[in-house]
């Protein structure tokens, strides 16, 4: 009797073992989007600052959209005109008016910033009032220009100069300068922000999709792993996919939707069934943008533990 027990428990742990294998081996994969972070309305005093109120600052696009506040009387409107035509001359950039969705806002009053933008817009004047770092650039969505003081110039020295706050660029120390705090009507726009300008504009307005961190284990048939996807570039990316693969072939494919610039996706994948005889794994995001900035930082390799 005590053999038959013994014979019929050790036939129980087997088809229990044999069930748990089994179990093991379908695990269904779990997929969590569990955090999204924008990089929005920062305030880093330990930036080394340059020319600029912080290191590449520039909007989206060349091609910088404004509207001007109905409190402005026609002298003013005429020197916000004139002003943005001399900085379009010597420069690659181009303004257009658009009072629906305007990049940069004039106003014909005093206004003075918000705690959070002490570091990068000019009491009084103006300067950025929406930005995002995008770990290459810190990109302005919008800026205030104030035309409170009244030129005193032939030329419209003061928006001239409110308008390069608003582009990212601070004072400096040259009393020949445009940008000197104190305005003289024989300043002119300096050759290094002309220079500056057109290089921080080379880059045309692209996503720019990476992978800046990831993690991974392999157990048996299964990988678990973690991933951050940012969006480094100048425009947002539309239609992102994640894309596992293995011994050179596609094994699995995510959506993680669109992804604006500056944000970072975390995402997370528990026990996607893989082949066993996977070797090489990786995994590339990709969007349906037919360019990036750069498509190095796309892919990475993945080390499992």
């Amino acid at each position: 009797m005590k053999v038959i027990d013994l014979i019929m428990l050790l036939m129980l742990l087997g088809l229990i073992g044999i069930g748990l294998y089994v179990l093991w081996m379908n695990l269904p994969s779990q997929t969590i989007y569990y955090k999204e972070v924008e990089n929005k309305f920062f305030s880093n005093t330990s930036l080394k600052k340059t020319f600029q109120f912080y290191p590449n600052m520039r909007f989206k696009s060349k091609d910088i959209s404004f509207s001007m506040e109905e409190t402005c009387d026609e002298k003013k409107r005429s020197n916000i005109y004139e002003a943005l035509s001399i900085i379009s001359e010597k420069t690659i950039l181009n303004f257009k008016k658009d009072d629906s969705s305007p990049q940069i806002d004039f106003l014909c009053s005093e206004i003075d910033p918000l705690p959070e933008h002490k570091n990068y817009f000019v009491a009084g004047e103006g300067g950025p009032v929406e930005i995002i770092n995008t770990s290459q650039y810190y990109v302005i969505l919008e800026g205030k220009v104030s035309l409170y003081r009244d030129e005193t110039c032939k030329t419209p020295h003061i928006a001239v100069h409110e308008i390069f706050h608003a582009l990212g660029f601070d004072h400096v120390n040259n009393r020949m300068s445009i940008m000197y705090p104190v305005t003289d009507c024989e300043q002119e726009i300096d050759q290094f922000i002309i220079d500056e300008i057109k290089k921080l504009y080379s880059e045309n307005p692209l996503p720019d999709l990476a992978i800046s961190e990831s993690q991974a284990n392999k157990s048996g048939p299964y990988l678990s792993f973690s991933v951050t996807v940012t969006n480094e570039g100048l425009e947002d990316a539309e239609n992102v996919s994640l894309l596992i693969s293995a011994n050179n072939k596609e094994i699995k494919s995510f959506d993680l939707d669109n992804l604006k610039i500056g944000v970072k996706k975390f995402f997370v994948v528990k026990n996607l069934r893989i082949p066993r005889d996977s070797n090489n794994l990786v995994i590339e995001v990709k969007s349906n943008s037919p360019e990036e900035l750069s498509e190095e930082n796309n892919k990475v390799i993945l080390t499992t533990n």
